[in-house]
């Protein structure tokens, strides 16, 4: 699927795709050279962060 890198931080990119669904990928299985705006091809094996479960560890 090709998207367009939206916002990233130090270990997450955010890529949004034309169907309206935006997902977090691992910095790593990106280009180094990769930044905000530029289309990305993500294959739907890639292993997502996922923060939709907050889990106690206490």
């Amino acid at each position: 699927m090709v998207g367009r890198i939206i916002d990233m931080n130090n270990t997450e990119v955010f890529v949004s795709f034309e169907n309206g669904v935006t997902i977090d990928v691992n910095k790593f299985n990106l280009p180094s050279n990769a930044k905000i705006g530029d289309t990305v091809r993500i294959d739907p094996g890639t292993p997502r962060i996922s923060n939709s479960k907050l889990v106690d560890f206490f």
